[in-house]
């Protein structure tokens, strides 16, 4: 069966720039086919027609993929202004704008007296290898009776 609109696909992956492995999910994701998915659309459309076993390879440029590293979403602040259970490199904080909308912010960088925050995707600015395999491919009619 090939993977096309309303199919339940099952797959596991790993996300590479260059030789770095940057994810692996060695765990089955599942998601069915043309529905709102959090895919990029590249990806989307490398897998259409694929079967049950097949391995996809797919290069993702920034533009296709999370986009160019945002100076505008980098900010730093000094340490005093930020509570001390948020003072840990890597840790994600929500941050919501004077209209409400939120975005997570990453500590990137910390010192004696100032931190770092950074608002894009962890993946903004690399090129990617995406390595799929598909583990399955079924009808989704047979999931609902």
């Amino acid at each position: 069966m090939k993977i096309s609109d309303n199919k339940l696909v099952s797959m596991t992956y790993s996300i590479y720039e260059g030789e770095d492995l940057l994810e692996n999910v060695d765990t089955p994701v599942s998601f069915i086919y043309g529905k709102e998915t959090n895919l990029l659309p590249i990806v989307e459309k490398a897998l259409h027609g694929k079967e049950k076993n097949s391995e996809v390879s797919i290069e993702v440029s920034s533009e296709l993929g999370f986009g160019e590293i945002d100076e505008g979403l980098i900010f730093q602040d000094s340490l005093e202004n930020v509570p001390k259970e948020y003072r840990k490199i890597g840790m994600q904080i929500d941050f919501a704008n004077d209209k409400g909308l939120k975005r997570k912010f990453r500590v990137t960088k910390m010192d004696d007296r100032n931190i770092t925050f950074d608002g894009n995707h962890l993946f903004a600015g690399k090129e990617l290898l995406y390595k799929i395999k598909i583990i399955d491919v079924a009808d989704t009619e047979l999931i609902q009776n």
